[in-house]
């Protein structure tokens, strides 16, 4: 129920992440994309998981055997080239879509939109998004949990180089949540993480240089 301007005000110029609950709850997507639908349109296709290109198909029976610490997940920014129905099963909301300036690069516009497929324990390790640049993130199906840390504070166990393009880390989630999630909370509380819980149908806002 947030207004536009209430979005602004409140968390854009604030800089602050904010989780928008049941806002993609009208897409077709949460009623079209299940597996066995995915599957029966898009098994043969291929995507982009762990930087190589691999079959819908495959990458569903390598996620059924996987027992990593550090699964695979698919991660492509050309799903909509690729898979044009599954582009138009979502909408871009309007606290987002309103000052897209990249629009103006034509063809030289960066990768703006990815489809995010991980069976469970999968996920990022710490970053930073690119150029700037917030992001919005919804999830479908299954949850997706985040912790996020403000700009100018580096998780426990995250090292990035001075320009900030190399960063050293625990190599599995999991070994980040055994050894040094326990410190996150170390400090003052302005240095605390954000959590949260992304169910099907929300959209979280990551603002610009948040972990």
């Amino acid at each position: 129920e947030m207004s536009l301007e209430e979005f602004r005000e409140q968390f854009e110029k604030l800089n602050l992440p904010v989780v928008i609950r049941g806002a993609a709850k009208e897409w077709p997507a949460l009623k079209k994309w299940s597996r066995n639908s995915l599957m029966h349109k898009f098994g043969d296709v291929d995507f982009v998981v762990g930087g190589y290109d691999m079959s819908l198909r495959d990458f569903f029976a390598l996620s059924d055997q996987g027992k990593d610490d550090v699964p695979l997940y698919l991660f492509d920014p050309k799903f909509g080239e690729k898979a044009p129905e599954l582009a138009e099963d979502y909408a871009v909301l309007d606290y987002f879509g309103a000052d897209d300036l990249f629009k103006l690069l034509g063809d030289d516009r960066p990768h703006h939109r990815w489809l995010i497929v991980g069976p469970a324990r999968s996920g990022s390790s710490f970053h930073k998004d690119p150029n700037a640049t917030s992001a919005w993130n919804a999830v479908i199906t299954g949850r997706k949990k985040w912790v996020m840390f403000p700009p100018n504070v580096d998780p426990p166990g995250v090292h990035p180089s001075a320009d900030g393009a190399d960063v050293a880390q625990p190599l599995s989630l999991v070994e980040w949540f055994s050894n040094f999630y326990q410190y996150a909370y170390d400090g003052k509380p302005s240095d605390h993480p954000l959590e949260c819980t992304c169910e099907p149908g929300d959209i979280l806002f990551v603002p610009s240089g948040w972990w």
